[in-house]
């Protein structure tokens, strides 16, 4: 079968009782699968958990399928190894038809030396009609979520792309509503519209911020975007006016951290935070380019030296933070968009700072003195030159 996601998704037509998602998680889920062995075996031992497999998994040597046809019945998905045939049935919302699971093992029985029945739904109250094991796509989130960086980054980026699909249809991680959540709603809401009021009023011209000498700011609210951050970004614009990370400096608020993976330093919490951007066509250079080394060093000793010059309150976790996923000690995820960051909790930063006014002064004040360090620093011309050298394909 061809391996080509879209090209698999051409075969659909629209049918009166047919689910567009259920399609199309079909067609994503075959393509991981079919993409990689390690995710094959995860998900088959998975399935193994909770009742045992006809014979070992072959990673060697399997097959997958979709909408193979059953005697005019047809089946979301089939994996096949040696004489085993297993078959899946994919529901989001919708339900069994009548004997639906049935059909297809009776035929299994007839073609197949060792057949399987899944069922894969939304939720359990949707288990029915006794298949041979029956999980959630919680599940499989769960399991995508266990496995390490794939080594083929393309497959890592797909798999990581499809339990994005999973969270984004409301079935990935289950967390039950919180009562605090519930009791700040409005106040979050908020919050968001007070980070914007920030913002525009930080990027008006008689704001001289120190980086606006040699990049352009521009703000960039992503807060209901992946990144989950709102700020000035300071860099140059390409020639089609898009903002080239070579680098990209963005100086503001960071909601959450899990896309930027800081999550190691700052757990789950807000933070002011100044971030280096890079455009895709940098990333393989950025190990090798040693003034940016250099810089990193540097800025990272002047934070220390400047939080040991103010009343910085560990308690209050008043203190800037460096986040170099690019050091050598460090194991963990990279994003290479942003590897970099100087970061300070935002309830501690703004705990002293109650009005308006007040607010906006001490984020104009503070995200200065972090571009003053970074102009004082001998290798961050250096670094800007090499950077900005770095072929830009994106």
């Amino acid at each position: 079968m061809e391996n080509n996601l879209l090209v698999n998704l051409r075969k659909y037509r629209p049918r009166d009782k047919s689910d567009p998602l259920e399609n199309f998680l079909t067609e994503a889920f075959a393509h991981l699968l079919k993409s990689s062995d390690e995710v094959m075996s995860a998900v088959l031992a998975k399935l193994n958990e909770k009742s045992k497999l006809p014979k070992a998994f072959n990673p060697s040597r399997y097959e997958v399928s979709t909408q193979e046809n059953f005697n005019g019945k047809f089946p979301d998905m089939l994996v096949k190894w040696d004489d085993v045939t297993i078959v899946f049935e994919h529901k989001v919302y919708s339900e069994l038809s009548d004997s639906q699971l049935a059909n297809y093992r009776t035929f299994a029985e007839q073609h197949f030396n060792h057949h399987y029945v899944v069922l894969i739904t939304a939720r359990e109250y949707q288990h029915k009609q006794d298949p041979d094991c029956a999980i959630c796509w919680h599940d499989i989130y769960g399991l995508l979520d266990d496995i390490k960086p794939l080594n083929n980054t393309t497959t890592d980026w797909y798999m990581q792309s499809f339990k994005k699909l999973l969270q984004a249809e409301g079935l990935g991680k289950i967390t039950p509503i919180n009562q605090l959540a519930i009791t700040h709603y409005l106040e979050a809401k908020a919050l968001e519209e007070q980070m914007r009021s920030l913002l525009r009023l930080a990027s008006l011209d008689h704001v001289a911020w120190p980086l606006g000498i040699i990049l352009k700011p521009t703000v960039k609210d992503r807060l209901n975007a992946v990144e989950s951050r709102i700020g000035i970004e300071f860099c140059q614009l390409s020639s089609n006016q898009k903002l080239d990370w070579k680098p990209g400096i963005f100086c503001g608020f960071l909601a959450d951290s899990t896309d930027h993976k800081y999550e190691h330093i700052t757990g789950k919490h807000m933070h002011v935070a100044l971030i280096f951007d890079f455009n895709e066509s940098v990333h393989n250079s950025l190990p090798s380019m040693p003034y940016f080394e250099e810089f990193r060093h540097e800025l990272s000793d002047k934070i220390d030296a400047l939080n040991a010059s103010t009343v910085a309150d560990t308690v209050l976790n008043r203190t800037w933070k460096v986040i170099d996923n690019m050091r050598c000690d460090y194991k963990g995820d990279v994003n290479w968009y942003h590897p970099f960051a100087v970061l300070m909790r935002m309830d501690a930063f703004f705990n002293e700072v109650h009005s308006p006014n007040e607010q906006l002064t001490a984020f104009v004040d503070a995200m200065s003195a972090l571009q003053q360090l970074c102009l004082s620093c001998p290798s961050f011309q250096p670094f800007l030159t090499e950077a900005s050298k770095q072929d830009s394909h994106v």
